[in-house]
């Protein structure tokens, strides 16, 4: 019926109404056709705290300076952000939103209409339709908004013996989505593990942790990596076993167990299986004791050293200021006593300090170019000042540095490489325990350990090396 009326009201037009009617329908037409709205076509993702642009932009480029630009999820009045008649209105705006949204006007003349949210929340995942009106002009895109949140560093711990090796465990939480949780060795290859959990907590956030059965003279240098599935950004942690800790069989008690089997027989063997049963429970608790120092016990306080350089051990190269606060490289050779307590051929200088007792922290920054050759760490007293001395702890120095281009820690017989390489370095010496260990001095994630280091009641004192000009290693407050 309405077709007919249609028609009979055409009929009644004049022609050239009709050509003008015609005309007019065309350029409409048309003009709903002048721009398309275009988006990404992948997910945005997002981390929680941090903030996001949401791209958005006009094909073909012209300016929406006088356009309607609305940002909205379910409800087109109330909206994320409208600008309109050229400014930003907030009256309808989502509550939760407000004070968080900016339309980013720089590229607004050339169709940019990006949308910027601050400090992400966990609640703003979601969809987001960009819808730009031009008179009868409109068009839209939707955007798809994934947030994530980042956890805590991986805190690895050594749990036990078993199956022949040492049972060390990876644990994160505060993560959303479900993290993914890996093991890998030196050269980056995943290593299986023998357990993984993860559980969703009250507040919607995932806590994960794996563990691995760690064999002698392999695996003993590892990180944990734990990553979010929508970002390639994750977050590691490296442990070091010597070698000592691992758990083994003296070939002689091998011997003497089937002489005792044979000669004894099965009531002897028994008594002797209890009795070695009792000896290693007791030899594995002293072992475990020195892994996980501490353990069961109240730690000793730590003190927060401000450490000095010693001119009279410094290389001639090295250049140290007034304060004997910081060292540089400078190339040339000082004209300096040559003094058995200086260095005279590697670029090093040990600290004043000298300890033997208590646990002690200090800072150092680092400055240098890429591809530079430097170190940090502590060295016995006793170690050698003069010729090519080897940096590691069978020469009495426990350090981490860049050697060859490359971040590594100073271990024997192979250096160990390291997958963080932070500006400021926190070295902490615990002389009772036997270890020294790196973290990062910003953020405070371990970066890496050297369990049982061998001190021989010797005083041990902070060593630095440089080996090119315009390095600089500064000792922090």
């Amino acid at each position: 019926m309405t077709s007919s009326l249609w028609y009979s009201s055409m009929a009644s037009t004049s022609i050239p109404g009709l050509i003008i009617f015609c005309t007019s329908f065309y350029i409409q037409k048309l003009e709903s056709a002048q721009f398309s709205v275009i988006g990404p076509d992948q997910p945005v993702t997002a981390v929680v705290g941090q903030d996001i642009i949401l791209s958005c932009h006009l094909s073909p480029r012209m300016s929406a300076e006088n356009m309607e630009v609305r940002w909205f999820q379910n409800n087109f009045e109330t909206y994320v952000h409208l600008y309109r008649d050229g400014r930003d209105y907030y009256e309808q705006q989502m509550p939760k939103y407000q004070k968080r949204t900016e339309l980013l006007k720089d590229g607004i003349m050339d169709g940019n209409i990006s949308l910027k949210i601050l400090n992400i929340e966990r609640a703003d995942e979601g969809q987001y339709n960009c819808f730009v009106q031009d008179g009868i002009t409109h068009d839209e895109t939707i955007l798809d908004l994934h947030v994530a949140v980042l956890g805590s560093v991986p805190l690895i711990s050594v749990e036990d013996y078993q199956d022949g090796g040492i049972h060390v465990v990876c644990q994160s939480a505060g993560w959303f989505p479900e993290p993914k949780l890996v093991w890998r060795d030196p050269s980056g290859q995943h290593l299986p593990s023998v357990s993984e959990t993860k559980a969703q907590k009250d507040n919607g956030l995932f806590e994960a942790a794996t563990s691995i059965v760690i064999k002698e003279y392999t695996n003993s240098s590892l990180s944990c990596w734990i990553r979010d599935k929508y970002l390639s950004q994750g977050k590691e942690s490296a442990v070091y076993i010597s070698d000592q800790f691992f758990p083994w069989v003296n070939p002689w008690m091998v011997a003497l167990i089937v002489i005792l089997v044979i000669l004894s027989g099965f009531l002897v063997l028994i008594i002797y299986f209890c009795k070695l049963r009792s000896d290693l429970l007791r030899q594995l608790g002293w072992r475990r004791d020195v892994i996980c120092p501490g353990l069961g016990r109240t730690a000793p306080a730590v003190e927060k050293e401000k450490v000095t350089l010693d001119p009279d051990t410094a290389h001639p190269s090295l250049i140290l200021s007034e304060d004997q606060r910081s060292v540089t490289w400078k190339g040339t050779q000082k004209h300096l006593p040559n003094n058995p307590e200086r260095f005279d051929f590697w670029g090093c200088v040990l600290g004043c300090e000298k300890f033997t007792s208590g646990r002690h922290c200090w800072t150092v920054e680092v400055e240098v170019e890429t591809g530079k050759f430097w170190a940090v760490g502590v060295a016995r007293e006793s170690v050698g000042r003069k010729g090519g001395i080897k940096f590691n702890p069978e020469e009495g120095i426990w350090a981490v540095g860049l050697w060859g281009g490359k971040f590594q820690a100073l271990t024997a017989p192979d250096l160990t490489p390291l997958y963080q390489m932070p500006n400021r370095i926190c070295v902490c010496l615990d002389c009772a325990g036997g270890w020294v260990s790196f973290s990062n001095g910003d953020t405070e994630a371990l970066i890496f350990t050297f369990l049982s280091a061998s001190f021989t009641r010797e005083r041990i004192r902070p060593w630095l090396w440089l080996w090119e000009e315009g390095a600089e290693i500064r000792l922090c407050n």
